[in-house]
């Protein structure tokens, strides 16, 4: 039996964790995998919410939303450093009102979905929403149990999870052919949404997928490599649609694709909608294509979030990034010439000493890099670099994946490498001169979040490391949760999908890792 009336549909993101030192400090921006899900859906059939615990922060703000919307289904995305987070949620979830339908995707759920097919779990969503979310939400509406055929699923049935197997978007899709994201469920929330300095800001994705294949990242692997975009003018006519004066690009790489890159930048500059874009894109793209930031400069683009990773060739060869130093220094040449801002992400490795922080340092300080930001090595679930070091790993709880925390032994003592690791934050930060300039001294200072304080909080995070949460302590960790049997539903599928799945599967099958186990 079909639902007459309309079904309500409650978006939630997790909130942080305690030992989350960086996230709140540094950015919240919205949550745009919700407002892309809702614009599929129809309104006439649903009512949607948006509940983002990273703003509502009140002891007990899930439940209060519990309790004031009545959703029928629960919507939750998941990142790995969430997982615990997302686990306690569903259950305050199925505490509320078990007849609560709870369905989590995100990045964690395509790397590793087993690690919430937990009792309080209905649904697992293991790929793009833009494929997939829409029938899904229909066959609920309708009561329909065809929804159990759907590729990229995983349904909770008779006391196992029941997998189709993951899906990637077929390459001939057409994103030009989805409507704009529905921003409109997020409305109350716009004006708290920044990155660093800026705010409001707003979010946009203008490609999915990663061409390159660095070895300590996931995030290519969700396509199987595969990349994307939407049409310069697409993008063109949805960001003439927002007020917000700051436009984050959440691309794994912007400029993934250079042909593409010049005509979007060229669209952009024809536009003149007076925005100014921050972007992630790789230094051997930048180097390659000068011309490209000088476009780009010229049509607003202000910062460049570029994974420099180390002042060290040979870490750079050890990580596959097909790039080196070189590629780096002459990046940010390009950047500073033409007047745009480079944040430099970097990481520090769990070896490193007295003389590779103040190595670090050194070259950051010769680049005169304005926004240096550092984060420790963590070998991912899903990456190269976590099949070839999970052996080493000794502290395993998920929320210890947030790149703030060593999760492998140190050379120095923990202490000791958390203090260097802030002094290097602190020493690294250059003050951002064309903002104080454009803002004033005191005006820049209240509206920034509040830096110091997070890399103050490095120092002390050696707190962190309890004894107990070492792999090695023999300690139990008490938990009420039940994990089901996984079950491949693998049977009568057509010649295609059984080639995806061999395809994911080969990609996946050395590199997938539980981290409840």
């Amino acid at each position: 039996m079909g639902f007459m009336k309309k079904l309500r549909i409650l978006f939630c993101t997790p909130p942080y964790h305690p030992y989350h030192l960086a996230d709140e400090k540094v950015y919240i921006v919205e949550p745009l995998q919700f407002e892309v899900l809702s614009s599929l859906l129809d309104k006439q059939k649903f009512d949607i919410d948006v509940l983002d615990l990273r703003l509502e922060r009140r002891q007990g703000a899930l439940e209060k939303k519990l309790g004031s919307f009545h959703p029928d289904i629960f919507v939750m995305n998941c990142w790995t450093l969430h997982l615990n987070l997302v686990r306690e949620a569903l259950q305050k979830v199925k505490a509320f009102d078990s007849n609560i339908i709870t369905l989590v995707g995100g990045e964690h759920t395509r790397i590793n979905p087993t690690d919430l097919a937990i009792t309080q779990t209905d649904l697992i969503w293991m790929g793009e929403g833009y494929q997939g979310f829409y029938e899904l939400m229909n066959y609920l509406h309708a009561g329909d149990n065809e929804y159990r055929q759907l590729n990229g699923l995983a349904y909770q049935e008779d006391g196992a999870f029941i997998s189709n197997g993951q899906t990637v978007v077929d390459p001939n899709f057409d994103l030009d052919t989805l409507p704009f994201p529905d921003r409109s469920i997020t409305k109350r929330y716009h004006q708290k949404y920044y990155h660093l300095w800026w705010k409001p800001i707003v979010a946009m994705r203008t490609a999915m997928g990663c061409p390159a294949r660095c070895s300590f990242c996931n995030l290519w692997k969700v396509n199987v490599g595969k990349y994307l975009g939407w049409s310069p003018e697409y993008i063109v006519d949805y960001l003439s649609t927002l007020e917000e004066p700051y436009v984050l690009f959440v691309d794994d790489h912007c400029f993934g694709d250079v042909e593409r890159s010049f005509a979007l930048g060229e669209a952009l500059l024809k536009s003149g909608l007076n925005k100014q874009y921050c972007l992630y894109s790789r230094a051997d793209t930048i180097t390659e294509n000068p011309e490209l930031i000088e476009l780009w400069a010229a049509a607003g683009l202000k910062r460049v979030r570029m994974g420099l990773e180390s002042y060290s060739d040979e870490t750079l060869s050890n990580m596959n990034k097909h790039a080196s130093i070189d590629h780096s220094t002459k990046a940010i040449k390009i950047l500073q010439k033409h007047g745009v801002l480079t944040e430099g992400l970097f990481q520090i490795g769990v070896d490193y000493t007295p003389e590779n922080f103040q190595g670090m340092l050194k070259y950051i300080r010769e680049q005169k890099i304005e926004v240096p930001n550092i984060t420790v090595s963590t070998p991912m679930p899903g990456t190269v670099e976590y099949t070839m070091q999970k052996d080493q790993i000794i502290y395993n709880e998920p929320e210890y994946f947030d790149f703030q925390h060593a999760v492998m032994e140190t050379t120095l003592d923990i202490k000791t490498f958390c203090h260097e690791y802030s002094m290097l934050m602190i020493r690294a930060q250059r003050p951002p001169q064309e903002q104080i300039r454009l803002m004033g001294l005191r005006k820049f200072i209240t509206k920034m979040p509040n830096f110091w304080r997070y890399f103050w909080s490095l120092r002390t995070s050696y707190k962190h490391y309890l004894p107990e949460n070492r792999v090695d302590s023999g300690t139990k960790k008490g938990t009420d949760l039940e994990f089901l049997p996984w079950v491949k539903n693998d049977q009568n599928l057509e010649p295609k999908r059984q080639k995806e799945l061999k395809t994911i599967e080969r990609l996946y099958q050395t590199e997938m890792a539980g981290t409840h186990s």
